[in-house]
C-alpha cells in the first residue's frame, strides 16, 4: 500500500487540474458586465428659488428721428465754400450754405459788396430752422443747383425715439406714459417710456403705431436700427424660477420638463408648466418644488426619463 500512495496523489491532482479553467471562465462574465455598464452623466444640481417676475410683451421697433429739417436751395445758382459735412452740428438760424446766383457770378457783384449803396450782392444765405445734426449733405462747393433742390438733411437729436407697431390684439397692454425697456442689438438695455400714439392703424398689418422715447442717456444710434421693446403686461410678483438651462423642451416648444434627482445617482424626468420667461430665468408654475428638491442645472441635455448621473458639485442657482 505504501508503494501505491504516490500514484494515488498524482491521479487526484490531475483530476483537479481541468476544473481550474472552468472556474476562470465563470469569473469572465462578471468583468464583461462591468464593461457594459453605461457611464454616468456628470451633472450639477440646484434648487428652485423665488424671484420677481412679470409677464413681458416683446415687440420689434425701429429707431427714428421724427423732427427733420430739409435745407433747400431758394434760388438757382452756385454753392460757395465752405460746405458743411455730415455729422456737423448746426444751431437754429445758423448759416449752413451760401448760394451765389448765376447773374451775380456773371456780373461779379460779389466784388462790389464793400459798397454800402449796393444792397444786393447776389449772395443768398440758407439758414437752419432748428438745432440739429446734419445727417446728409447732398451737394459740394461749386455745384450748380436748381431752385427747391435739396442741399442737406438735419435731425434733432433731442427728439430721438423708436417707432413701435403694436398689433391690435395687444393694444390693451400698451398705454401712454408706460415704462418699458429698450433692448439694443449689442446687449445694452435702455430705460424708456411710451410717448405718443398715432390715430391711424395699418390696414394690411392691423397694427397701431406708437413712439417710444428713452428716459436716460442715449448713445449715438443711427436711424432704422432694429431693437426690441419689452413691456410688462402684469405687475411684478414673487414666483419660483429656475435658470433657463435647467428647463428642457421639445422641437415645437409645447412641452417642457426638468430633470430631478431621485437619489444621489438617479435623475427622473418631471413635466413642468412654465410662465414668464426672462433673459436668464424661467418661471415654474407647476408642479410645486420644495427647497430640498434637487434639479439638474447642467449636464441634463439628452438624458432619458430615468438616467444614471454623477453629481459633480452642488451649484447655487
Amino acid at each position: 500500500m505504501p508503494r501505491f500512495l504516490p500514484f494515488a496523489l498524482l491521479l487526484a491532482l490531475a483530476a483537479c487540474h481541468p476544473g481550474a479553467p472552468e472556474a476562470d471562465a465563470a469569473e469572465a462574465p462578471a468583468d464583461g458586465e462591468e464593461a457594459a455598464v453605461k457611464p454616468r452623466a456628470v451633472v450639477t444640481v440646484g434648487a428652485v428659488q423665488r424671484d420677481t417676475v412679470a409677464d413681458v410683451l416683446r415687440l420689434s421697433a425701429l429707431s427714428a428721428y421724427p423732427a427733420k429739417d430739409v435745407l433747400r436751395a431758394t434760388t438757382t445758382g452756385y454753392l460757395l465754400a465752405p460746405v458743411p459735412v455730415p455729422g456737423q452740428r448746426v444751431a437754429a438760424g445758423q448759416t449752413v450754405f451760401t448760394l451765389q446766383t448765376k447773374e451775380s457770378r456773371v456780373l461779379h457783384l460779389d466784388k462790389l459788396t464793400g459798397d454800402p449803396r449796393l444792397r444786393f450782392s447776389g449772395l443768398i444765405r440758407i439758414r437752419a430752422s432748428q438745432v440739429g445734426v446734419l445727417a446728409t449733405v447732398d451737394k459740394l462747393a461749386g455745384d450748380y443747383v436748381q431752385d427747391g433742390e435739396q442741399l442737406a438733411l438735419s435731425y434733432d437729436r433731442a427728439r430721438f425715439g423708436f417707432v413701435l407697431d403694436v398689433p391690435v390684439t395687444q393694444l390693451r397692454y400698451v398705454r401712454i406714459g408706460q415704462r418699458c425697456r429698450i433692448q439694443l442689438p449689442d446687449g445694452r438695455t435702455l430705460p424708456g417710456r411710451v410717448a405718443e400714439v398715432l390715430a391711424t392703424a395699418d390696414a394690411a398689418l392691423q397694427t397701431q403705431r406708437y413712439t417710444v422715447r428713452p428716459t436716460g442717456p442715449v448713445p449715438a444710434l443711427p436711424e432704422n436700427l432694429a431693437v426690441q421693446i419689452d413691456l410688462d403686461r402684469t405687475a411684478p410678483r414673487l414666483s419660483p424660477t429656475l435658470p433657463r438651462a435647467a428647463v428642457l423642451t421639445d422641437e415645437t416648444q409645447t412641452q417642457f420638463w426638468v430633470m430631478r434627482l431621485l437619489n444621489d445617482s438617479t435623475a427622473v424626468k418631471v413635466p413642468v408648466q412654465v410662465g414668464a420667461q426672462q433673459q436668464e430665468r424661467i418661471e415654474i408654475k407647476a408642479p410645486t418644488f420644495g427647497p430640498h428638491d434637487r434639479i439638474l442645472l447642467s449636464g441634463n441635455y439628452g438624458l432619458d426619463d430615468t438616467a444614471a448621473v454623477k453629481v459633480e458639485r452642488r451649484q447655487t442657482p
